[in-house]
């Protein structure tokens, strides 16, 4: 399958995050953008693993990849027809990340 690695599939498990002595490196390791807190990167890839990497998740993944015409056309019509920025917040709102002040 397409989608059967990368950090969706090998991401760490919530329980590791909780754990006192594996929280701070795991923090320290999926930090990219330090205005995104640790957890919320956290919780948006165990989203994407959810998505990409459940049964129903492949699934729909093959039908979008083969029905969604080619790649540089949707990256056309995705940046100049939609508004990114409301999709981040529903994408945030349906990972269930909470909403935290700037720079937190």
């Amino acid at each position: 399958m397409i989608f059967a690695g990368g950090i969706p599939a090998t991401f760490p498990y919530e329980g590791d995050f909780m754990n006192p002595e594996t929280k701070d490196l795991l923090y320290k390791y999926i930090t990219r953008n330090p205005n995104i807190h640790p957890e919320d990167a956290a919780q948006l890839w165990r989203y994407v693993g959810d998505l990409l990497c459940s049964s129903s998740g492949g699934i729909a993944q093959i039908g979008n990849y083969h029905g969604g015409g080619s790649p540089i056309m949707e990256a056309i019509a995705i940046t100049t027809q939609y508004d990114i920025e409301a999709r981040k917040q529903m994408v945030k709102k349906l990972a269930g990340i909470p909403k935290r002040p700037k720079n937190s």
